[in-house]
């Protein structure tokens, strides 16, 4: 032992393990950013086979670098041929299997291994073939558990120790030998520290990606509290207010303020404050475009928000400030992982012929928005509103489970649901389609928490995310964030109808990517053509075809030959098929017939509420 750890073998080892921190760190950044983080066309088109040669590449320059280091520093010799490459083998061999879930290149990679120790094992021996076998297995197991590995921290090292431990045995075996308890040391030590410092930079590194969207989501509200459209500068108003006399229209003036918004601050600090306003305007904007309303939304100071509104009623207006009071107070704000729900109250006021500048009209608005915060908050006064009136709590919400179907067992097995959003009518108590579907991410994670607890079996679970909701950086990182949280989904998948721009899908699939979340299109071959879904089909891991939305106006001809359009489009692409609206034998039959897989429809059940036998 004192001869191994002399001064020039000690400084051989520690320059050895430094070498191979680096490579194994840089080898999963690497992977990482042709996975995760790449938008080129080109690689993530062929990111897969990328990987596959890069992970090929990786053994092979390992094993040369190696060799050369035994050439250049005879002091290697004393702990042994092959310690270096085996651990750094193991460790790439782990985070390509965990990480990148590709089955594929994790077989090419055992297959040189089995290459490797048939050349390297004297003899090789049944002992050598049962522990190549053994880790085989432990490789397997890797595979298959490989997302509750990555959700949490505990279970990869525990992974990453056994298949590093099988893999070390065979070697160990692999050559007769007396017991060395330096080898043992060596070796786990080096394969520990690799381990570690893989992991961790892995994790940093997707845990400052999803700071950085934070964060830029507080920088895109500090640049929106100092543009044109959303400002403290009043002059946008006023011109409102000039047009508006001289044309003698209608004009509204809306003060609108976040309730115990201060005590908010105070507890969950102004960083979550001015997240949450970002929140709120988004929510304020996206109201006011849908109701199609000339309407011009600005920030007054703070939590307060002001609003014009040209060319409406008093009444008209009265029922736009009521929806989106209505809309904050239905959207779940989350906060260090943490729902938190908000109201708001208005005041309105309405332009009169007295009143000789905006400030005239902003005043009597503000008078009623002191009036509404004086009657309980949550409320609306003014100029089109008979009396003080609060909000109406919004409909219970909940997700039902329409089961999809896999075909390819004797029996029709469940393979997953598709999540549906109902809403509970209070005045029959029947669960009915809401009026909207896009609630917030907040909700959304809190109905799938629901559907988790009821249905412990569900393995994979579809939801529905309008453009808007796709697109938005938050959502992507806080349903990512879920899905590999203890707590979260065995697999998530996304489903969108309208086809974002090719920008925009590349910068979110990624944000999903790290998390294992899939993206599906539903809707080909009806709302979506083949022109509008080819250029992102390298982006995506599955479409949906939806007979129902052509019963009403194709002959059956027609429709079985767009889904064996679609069906054959799939299978090229590398991507799932589910066909959707699955009614009736004839159904069945030809879509077995094409050899789909999945059925989705009433033929198998009706959406249910999960734990409950009712709809």
């Amino acid at each position: 032992m004192e001869t191994l750890l002399s001064g020039a073998i000690f400084e051989s080892y520690i320059t050895t393990l430094f070498l191979g921190v680096f490579l194994a760190v840089g080898m999963t950044s690497l992977l990482y950013w042709v996975n995760d983080r790449t938008v080129s066309p080109f690689i993530v088109r062929h990111r897969k086979g990328i990987i596959r040669l890069a992970a090929l590449v990786y053994l092979a320059v390992l094993y040369e670098i190696q060799a050369m280091q035994y050439r250049l520093d005879p002091q290697m010799s004393v702990f042994g041929w092959h310690w270096a490459f085996l651990n750094l083998m193991l460790v790439s061999l782990y985070v390509i299997i965990v990480d990148m879930g590709d089955w594929f290149t994790a077989t090419l990679q055992g297959i040189c291994c089995g290459i490797y120790l048939w050349f390297y094992a004297d003899p090789f021996s049944p002992v050598v073939i049962v522990t190549f076998v053994i880790w085989l297995a432990v490789l397997t197991g890797l595979y298959l558990t490989r997302e509750r590995l990555m959700n949490s921290r505990l279970a990869s090292y525990v992974g990453m120790l056994i298949l590093g431990l099988s893999g070390i045995i065979g070697i160990y075996v692999s050559r007769p030998r007396t017991f060395d308890a330096w080898w043992w040391v060596r070796e786990l030590t080096s394969f520990v520290i690799l381990g570690i410092a893989v992991t961790e930079y892995r994790r940093t590194i997707q845990q400052t990606d999803a700071k950085t969207a934070e964060l830029q989501s507080v920088a895109a509200y500090q640049r929106l509290a100092h543009s044109d459209v959303f400002t403290d500068d009043p002059r946008m108003l006023t011109q409102m207010f000039t047009s508006a006399r001289a044309n003698r229209e209608p004009l509204a003036v809306v003060t609108l303020d976040v309730d115990h918004f201060s005590a908010f601050n105070q507890r969950y600090g102004y960083l979550a404050g001015n997240i949450a306003l970002v929140d709120v305007a988004d929510v304020l904007q996206e109201t006011l475009t849908q109701g199609n309303v000339n309407a011009r939304l600005f920030r007054s100071e703070g939590e307060e928000f002001s609003i014009g509104i040209a060319g409406e009623t008093a009444e008209q207006v009265a029922e736009t400030v009521k929806t989106c009071l209505e809309r904050i107070h239905q959207k779940q704000f989350a906060v260090g992982g943490e729902p938190v729900v908000l109201t708001a109250s208005a005041g309105i006021a309405m332009l009169e012929q007295a009143d000789e500048t905006i400030d005239d009209v902003y005043k009597r608005a503000d008078d009623q928005l002191q009036l509404s915060k004086k009657y309980g908050r949550n409320k609306v006064s003014g100029s089109g509103v008979p009396e003080t009136i609060a909000v109406a709590a919004p409909k219970p919400l909940a997700f039902f489970e329409q089961e999809i179907i896999d075909g390819t067992p004797a029996g029709n097995t469940k393979w997953g649901a598709e999540l549906l959003l109902r809403a509970k009518n209070p005045r029959n108590q029947q669960w009915e389609l809401p009026e909207r579907f896009d609630i917030s991410v907040e909700q959304q994670i809190s109905f799938i928490t629901e559907v988790l607890i009821r249905d412990r079996a569900l393995k994979r679970m579809t939801i529905n995310l309008t453009l808007a909701q796709f697109s938005n950086s938050n959502t992507a990182n806080s349903l990512a964030g879920f899905t590999t949280a203890a707590y979260g989904p065995e697999t998530l998948i996304i489903e969108i109808t309208t086809v974002p721009d090719l920008s925009t899908i590349r910068r979110v699939t990624a944000l999903y990517r790290s998390a294992g979340v899939k993206i599906y299109i539903d809707d080909v071959g009806s709302d979506n053509s083949y022109e509008l879904v080819r250029n992102i089909l390298p982006y995506i891991d599955g479409v949906k075809f939806a007979i129902q939305n052509l019963r009403p106006k194709e002959a059956d001809e027609r429709i079985q030959e767009r889904i064996a359009f679609w069906a054959e489009i799939a299978e090229n692409a590398g991507i799932d098929f589910i066909l959707e609206g699955v009614e009736t034998n004839e159904d069945m039959a030809f879509a077995q017939g094409l050899g789909v897989s999945h059925y989705q429809g009433f033929y198998f059940g009706k959406p249910v509420l999960p734990g409950r036998d009712d709809d």
